[in-house]
């Protein structure tokens, strides 16, 4: 049972008991008012931090603790993927690209050379909209069996892990990535550098450690050069 259900029974229980209790006059319906704004914030903060594993079980450290698993989200992007795939290769570290649909339609040989240089394409959805936290469960479901079928016909590949959209996490969510048995991927060490302030970005990350999760983005202009200088850091 998920830390989700087990949050809800007892608010059911503990609301239902202040009801009563309130409806015999032991004291004001306003008192309802607080286990409710708890019940509110668990949901909130579950949402929010990826790791928390309240609604589904996340994946937010490496099985391979001798090294870093280094990830990327929103590409395939035409020209900062391709530098960041010749930094890899020159430093000979694979990772995980966590792809969005449309993107990879637009750009099949990109995608293409990801698997091609031995990384992994992930799902990312297919439109990575704004709105992906508010979709219903089949809406969820669709978005992610289309992109998956996408990495199938132009990589060839089967998927089979998903990152949410901003990380966010929520009941139809999880039931969708439960139907297709698929696993999400979370991260241990988030890079922000879609921040853009480089010195920051890079203090966060060289504290990284074996068997940690890095999340970075190939559609950043900033992110190859803040990748070379990790990886050199980490080689010398």
């Amino acid at each position: 049972m998920s830390a989700f259900r087990k949050t809800s029974i007892i608010f059911g229980i503990v609301f239902t008991a202040s009801a009563i209790a309130a409806a015999c006059g032991y004291f004001s319906w306003f008192w309802l008012f607080i286990p409710a704004a708890i019940y509110s914030l668990f949901l909130f903060f579950g949402s929010k931090n990826i790791c928390s594993q309240f609604y589904m079980q996340v994946k937010c450290f490496s099985e391979n603790k001798a090294r870093i698993q280094l990830s990327f989200d929103d590409g395939p992007h035409p020209t900062i993927t391709p530098q960041i795939l010749r930094i890899l290769k020159k430093y000979n570290q694979k990772a995980l690209f966590f792809c969005i649909g449309k993107n990879i339609e637009k750009y099949p040989e990109t995608a293409k050379q990801i698997v091609q240089e031995g990384h992994k394409i992930g799902n990312h959805s297919y439109s990575h909209a704004y709105t992906f936290d508010f979709f219903s469960v089949k809406k969820v479901q669709k978005e992610l069996q289309k992109t998956n079928e996408i990495i199938e016909k132009i990589t060839g590949t089967e998927c089979t892990v998903f990152r949410p959209p901003y990380g966010v996490t929520n009941p139809n969510i999880a039931k969708a990535v439960k139907n297709l048995n698929m696993q999400a991927v979370g991260w241990s060490i988030r890079s922000l550098d879609t921040l853009g302030d480089k010195e920051s970005i890079k203090n966060r990350i060289k504290k990284a450690k074996p068997g940690d999760i890095i999340l970075f983005h190939d559609t950043k202009e900033n992110t190859p050069e803040i990748l070379e200088d990790f990886l050199r850091l980490k080689n010398d």
